[in-house]
């Protein structure tokens, strides 16, 4: 399933976001209740050419720049401790060359079985995707709809805030 990411008018790093003067919504703001600690801001540079940042407690992790010369689609994983022996996790990226979300699954090990969730996907600016569950995953397969290579990352582990 695929939707479009609601977005508050407060952007995660305070500084005025692109609509904000105009009373327009401005395209950032936290995920959902209960999928972590991120949150992402989309921009667009005088030439046209689309980005999206992802914060994590408010801090920059990383920006993803629309490129039209590269076929992947996964672009990250990460994962955070969350109530429990449970995770937070999320994975991010592009939109394919022909604007179609990609299926995304999370996937891990327990003892004596393997677990797996396919995720909702959220598209972000018409350029880029998010995806988020919670679980324990250790990992991430993405693929286009239509087929073609799957792309696989380990998710990358995240203190909690104050950890040191």
């Amino acid at each position: 399933m695929t939707s479009t990411a609601s977005h508050s008018s407060t952007p995660p790093h305070g500084r005025p976001g692109p609509g904000g003067a105009s009373g327009a919504p401005a395209p950032e703001g936290a995920l959902p209740e209960g999928a972590g600690p991120w949150s992402v801001r989309s921009v667009e540079s005088g030439r046209g050419r689309a980005a999206m940042e992802l914060y994590q407690h408010g801090e920059l992790t990383d920006v993803v720049v629309a490129a039209r010369l590269t076929p992947h689609l996964l672009r990250g994983a990460r994962h955070c401790p969350s109530a429990g022996r449970s995770r937070h996790v999320l994975a991010w990226g592009r939109l394919a060359a022909d604007g179609t979300a990609p299926a995304v699954v999370f996937t891990g090990r327990r003892p004596f079985r393997r677990v797996r969730s396919t995720a909702e996907v959220v598209t972000v600016a018409g350029r880029f995707w998010l995806a988020w569950a919670q679980g324990p995953f250790d990992a991430v397969r993405v693929e286009h709809p239509a087929g073609g290579t799957a792309e696989r990352l380990p998710l990358e582990r995240v203190r909690g805030r104050g950890a040191a």
